[in-house]
């Protein structure tokens, strides 16, 4: 591996083809991930160091250790886990090569949930987070205060950020980057499956490989990380904060639409059985468990349902043909 290409990666001056070959790296092997945290935090003190003779020839020793390890093929899956795994490594190491400061040992602080509960987080900066069943939320306590707010996503996520034009604040996932300055917005944002971004208030840019996007108020994006599909659309306010309000909300949805909010709300498999009768459901439904929302659904909107230990089992009453309002 090259170490400029290292180099230009960690300060995020690399292209899309190096960005491809780090990720790719790094994925080999617990050492090689070791050697892209101690460049980091090697390259900090060299530049800091009075003997600028010295500190090229280490520089050069660290670049020839470097250099050992080959570059692999992978598959893209992969190369998101990875990157998802340094974000916050990236956030810091984007900082130092800004403004240089004295040397801080990194604070991770990890927010997560289960599949039985949800969250809502203050951040230093009063910026408010909802976060969704099977998720998780980091930050680097040691420097979330510096030039930029980073944080890094992996699940599903509203956020109601605090207005601050001198720290902008970025959401890292493991597909996509957000930034804003002030706003709230949703993010599903998962292993394997397309991001999903939609915007309450404010303004938002949204970046990944082949994207560079700005969102406004009551607009979504759903990107697909291994095609690099991008689709827009309009989605009503009441959908956008559904996460925020405890609420599932149906806007026309037939069985399969309810299923898929179903599966992405709980991060659960959803089956449909059989070819029932079509339906058309238009309401919301408080969270207040799993099979709370299915009863509300049963009687709403006329499903059958069968909860087992690893999936949902959806079904429509033969008679139900609906459309609520």
């Amino acid at each position: 591996m090259n170490a400029n290409i290292l180099f230009r990666y960690i300060h995020e001056l690399s292209d899309a083809a190096e960005r491809e070959m780090v990720v790719a790296w790094l994925q080999e092997s617990e050492k090689n991930r070791d050697i892209l945290a101690a460049l980091a935090q090697r390259k900090l003190s060299l530049e800091k160091a009075a003997d600028k003779d010295n500190a090229a020839s280490d520089w050069l020793k660290i670049q020839t250790a470097i250099q050992e390890a080959p570059v692999k093929k992978m598959f893209p899956w992969k190369r998101y886990s990875a990157a998802a795994a340094i974000a916050a490594l990236l956030c810091t190491a984007a900082w130092y090569s800004t403004h240089r400061p004295a040397p801080v040992t990194p604070h991770l602080v990890k927010l997560a949930t289960t599949a039985r509960d949800k969250k809502r987080i203050t951040l230093p900066d009063s910026t408010e987070v909802w976060l969704q069943y099977n998720s998780s939320l980091t930050y680097d306590a040691a420097t979330f205060h510096n030039s930029e707010r980073c944080v890094t996503l992996q699940g599903t996520a509203f956020f109601n950020v605090t207005s601050n034009a001198a720290k902008p604040f970025r959401v890292q996932t493991p597909h996509t980057a957000i930034t804003v300055l002030g706003t709230s917005f949703h993010i599903n944002a998962r292993e394997n499956a397309p991001q999903e971004i939609a915007v309450a208030t404010g303004k938002i840019n949204v970046t990944a490989e082949q994207l560079n996007i700005n969102l406004l108020p009551e607009q979504k994006i759903t990107y697909d990380p291994v095609t690099h599909k991008t689709t827009t659309s309009h989605i009503s306010l009441h959908q956008v904060t559904g996460l925020r309000d405890n609420k599932l909300v149906f806007e026309n949805d037939d069985l399969p639409g309810i299923a898929a909010k179903l599966e992405q709300w709980y991060n659960r498999k959803i089956i449909i059985r059989g070819t029932p009768q079509r339906v058309s459901f238009t309401g919301s439904v408080e969270d207040n468990g799993i099979h709370a929302v299915l009863g509300g659904l049963s009687f709403l909107a006329g499903i059958q349902y069968q909860v087992t230990a690893d999936s949902v089992i959806l079904s429509l009453h033969s008679n139900s043909l609906r459309n609520n309002k």
